[in-house]
């Protein structure tokens, strides 16, 4: 008979060959790399500081095979001094050969009915989208937008080109001439591509107590957030280092006369975009973060920064050039409690792709 229940360590070979095999990070897996799945899952899903016994991961085993599994990760959250215990959903994995819609339908069943105030899934696919709002679950549409700042826009065309086979050549053929207009773009005191040093304000290396600084402020506010502690925001950097995405991490906080006003966290990639995981700042501080944000991401080389969208940030993006789209995924939510999801509706909650799903990645 097949069940649900919950992931424990001897689980681990089963589950890290379903993960190879639907998320394609090894065609044949060796040792080597059943070891370090090993370490992932141990120090993700069963082992970190913020594990609860009554939020697990779940995997459903038909038999002797497992033909899913739900990464399942606690967040404790706080609104208007209250606490509320939210859990998010990452690495969700269906063996192919299996009744894929069946499996992954009743793991999200059984984890929305879990005993969290809160759901949440922020790298949803469509297919999840639709099982979750068969459940019951909202879509958070405009938590769903990204914003893009080009900051070297030539070159930043030129790279959607190359994602094009038929124009790629095209592509090459323009390099000597994109990288003039981008010289000229960025060079030119007037141009929106012109980087300086701000004043005013200056931009720190990140530390637990600056965060936890800033966070103080957010619990003044009422806003719902994420309450971390020194050893939880530490795990959640070191699994961001862990990551196996390939370029490099950069964080930095914000502060203007010694107060902290913000900090943001973002991964340059190996295309040269800086993809933005955090970016939060105290009321009319936003566009000091987001020119610190700017400047260093153009000094490290990048072409472009993107982002998923927070509300209250949103006039602030659109006066800094900001480019908003859609390009997956999807955030979605589940909650019996009307005031949380409205806060996502809203500018009320921030929630970024930090507190989420991204370093909880392989």
């Amino acid at each position: 008979m097949a069940q649900i229940r919950a992931f424990i360590e001897g689980d681990i070979p089963r589950v890290a060959r379903l993960h190879t095999a639907v998320f394609r990070t090894s065609e044949h897996p060796d040792a080597a790399t059943l070891d370090a799945y090993h370490d992932y899952f141990s120090r993700v899903f069963l082992n970190s500081p913020i594990c609860d016994s009554t939020l697990p991961s779940l995997v459903y085993e038909d038999g002797n095979r497992i033909l899913g599994f739900l990464g399942v990760i606690p967040r404790r959250m706080m609104m208007k001094g209250r606490r509320f215990q939210a859990a998010i959903s990452s690495q969700c994995a269906i063996d192919p050969a299996a009744h894929a819609g069946l499996v992954a339908m009743r793991l999200a069943r059984t984890f929305l009915e879990g005993p969290q105030d809160l759901s949440i899934s922020d790298e949803a696919s469509d297919i999840a989208r639709k099982i979750w709002e068969g459940l019951g679950g909202t879509t958070a549409l405009l938590r769903s937008l990204h914003w893009t700042r080009p900051l070297r826009p030539a070159t930043l065309a030129l790279s959607r080109l190359r994602a094009r086979p038929r124009l790629a050549p095209l592509a090459v053929s323009a390099r000597p001439a994109a990288t003039i207009v981008d010289a000229m773009a960025t060079r030119l005191p007037h141009s929106h591509f012109h980087q300086v040093k701000p004043e005013g304000s200056s931009a720190e290396p990140l530390t637990e107590d600056a965060v936890l600084d800033y966070t103080s402020e957010l619990d003044a506010s009422g806003s719902l957030h994420v309450e971390y502690d020194e050893r939880t925001l530490r795990w959640l950097l070191e699994q961001a280092h862990h990551r196996r995405a390939g370029g490099s991490l950069h964080a930095a906080v914000v502060k203007r006369h010694s107060r902290t006003v913000g900090w943001y966290y973002y991964h340059l990639d190996r295309d040269r975009v800086a993809d933005v995981l955090h970016f939060a700042a105290t009321r009319g501080r936003a566009a000091d973060v987001l020119a610190h944000l700017f400047f260093q991401a153009t000094e490290q080389g990048a072409i472009a920064a993107t982002g998923r969208l927070e509300p209250r940030y949103l006039q602030a993006l659109s006066d800094n050039y900001c480019l908003f789209h859609r390009r997956g995924p999807w955030v979605l939510l589940n909650s019996q409690r009307s005031d949380l999801i409205r806060s996502f509706e809203t500018e009320d909650a921030l929630f970024s792709r930090f507190d989420g799903e991204w370093c909880l990645g392989y």
